[in-house]
């Protein structure tokens, strides 16, 4: 029980008061009381002093217990009301009991005061309690219902079809209007029955999927192909999961189905889609590259006209230069990726063709590639191609003349969004007065006009070996 009860009292007759409380006193009751004798007063304590429980006597010279016990049925009919009296017959005490008086005790039996107030508060207490679990129990009631509703609200609306199953496979109570509308079959023709959309070959993987699903087990994203109730086939997106009792034991199993016949199909036709642009792109790429053959060729013969070494030179550079470019288009017809070039694998060719037309130089100059993984789109990689290609037909050219030996280094790798390009020579080097700016070399300027197009930078330096530096944005 509580410290502090607050204890009205009706009472007009001091020596009584002093006897009531001094024998809750005596119980170890501990309380505090307010004392009134008229009905003004009551009713201003039961508004004010908000009473836990109150003390009456039946009769006073201005007030009655009776008309107090009405008006605290009126005001408070929850606070506990007993008549503490020196004269209440038992009928009529049994009377006020029916009205609604709590209990009564006679004031030549005021020991048994204490145990009436206790009782009292505790009975009331428990009505207090009883009626907040009554009413919390109709919060939770009303709330489950409106939750029911809000999931049924959700569970019809959804354009997904949702089932519940049984652990054996078959439909249990829920066949939402999307499964009506995706499968073609109603509620009412499936409950209790096994899904009708599965054909044999299917079932064995349904059982599968279901009995590691009742094993606890979460599956999500499994196509799965379903004939309709028209024998349409469709294509379906399932996802499932346990369904659980109140013990947290697995009675069921949940399943969600999305129709994805639309994205399917959709996906077929991009994908053939996609096949036949990729043959016909490396159709063009095939012919760009035979055509580029061709004009080599033609000018293999043309070339065949003239016997002076400085035109056949040329013949010989451009060839070399429309053989760099062939490349390209053979290796993009050849790769998987039709974007992009792998660099370093189209280096190796290039260096390889390049060394076969040096054929006199092989025994002498050694070429080495250091290529990182770098893959370049098209018009980036035949600028590129074509940089490396004179710049590793000078070094053959130019320096390594008669039979001295040297080595030649190709540098590629990217750092972050930058690719560098190094060719590099322990050859005779660049004349002291060489001018990158006002070179007579039409290789050179090829090289300086690329550089630009790539909207890189063309370094050079000649101190220990030459080197040439190409730096760009490879993004």
């Amino acid at each position: 029980m509580g410290s502090n009860i607050r204890i009205l009292i009706l009472e007009d007759v001091p020596l009584d008061l002093e006897l009531m409380e001094a024998e809750l006193k005596r119980d170890n009751i501990d309380f505090i009381s307010r004392c009134v004798e008229e009905e003004v007063e009551y009713r201003k304590e039961i508004e004010e002093f908000k009473p836990d429980i109150i003390l009456a006597d039946h009769s006073l010279p201005h007030f009655d217990g009776i008309s107090a016990m009405y008006i605290a049925r009126e005001l408070v009919p929850e606070i506990p009301f007993i008549f503490v009296s020196g004269q209440m017959g038992e009928e009529f005490a049994v009377e006020m009991l029916k009205e609604g008086a709590t209990d009564y005790v006679l004031k030549h039996n005021l020991s048994k005061l204490s145990h009436a107030v206790k009782r009292a508060l505790r009975e009331a207490e428990e009505h207090r309690n009883k009626k907040e679990a009554e009413k919390a129990l109709i919060e939770s009631e009303r709330r489950l219902h409106d939750l029911n509703i809000y999931l049924e609200t959700i569970i019809n609306a959804s354009p997904f079809a949702i089932i519940d199953l049984y652990p054996d496979g078959r439909v249990k109570s829920l066949w939402n209007p999307a499964a009506e509308n995706i499968f073609g079959w109603k509620k009412t023709e499936v409950m209790g029955k096994p899904l009708p959309f599965l054909d044999d070959n299917r079932q064995p993987d349904y059982e599968e999927i279901i009995e590691n699903v009742i094993s606890g087990e979460f599956k999500s994203d499994m196509e799965l192909e379903c004939a309709k109730n028209d024998g349409t086939l469709i294509y379906t997106m399932m996802a499932t999961a346990p369904l659980l009792n109140v013990d947290n034991n697995i009675q069921g199993v949940m399943a969600t189905f999305a129709d994805i016949s639309g994205m399917v199909l959709a996906e077929k036709q991009i994908k053939a889609s996609l096949e036949e642009k990729e043959v016909l792109l490396r159709e063009i790429h095939h012919r760009v590259k035979n055509n580029l053959q061709i004009i080599s060729s033609l000018m293999s013969l043309q070339s065949e006209y003239t016997q002076e070494p400085e035109t056949l030179k040329m013949f010989q550079e451009s060839k070399n230069r429309i053989r760099s470019m062939a490349l390209i288009h053979e290796k993009l017809y050849q790769s998987k990726d039709m974007a992009h070039i792998d660099f370093g694998e189209y280096l190796k060719s290039l260096t390889e063709m390049l060394s076969s037309f040096h054929r006199e130089k092989k025994d002498d100059v050694n070429v080495c590639l250091n290529c990182e993984d770098v893959f370049l789109e098209i018009d980036t990689a035949i600028s590129l191609g074509l940089i490396v290609n004179e710049l590793v037909s000078n070094c053959f050219k130019h320096a390594f003349p008669g039979s001295r030996k040297g080595n030649i280094e190709i540098n590629l790798l990217m750092v972050g969004g930058e690719c560098k390009l190094e060719v590099v020579d322990d050859g005779v080097g660049l004349s002291g007065d060489f001018d990158l700016n006002h070179t007579n070399s039409l290789g050179l300027q090829i090289v300086q006009t690329l550089t630009m197009q790539l909207k890189g930078n063309l370094e050079i330096d000649k101190e220990n070996k030459t080197l040439f530096r190409v730096l760009f944005n490879a993004n």
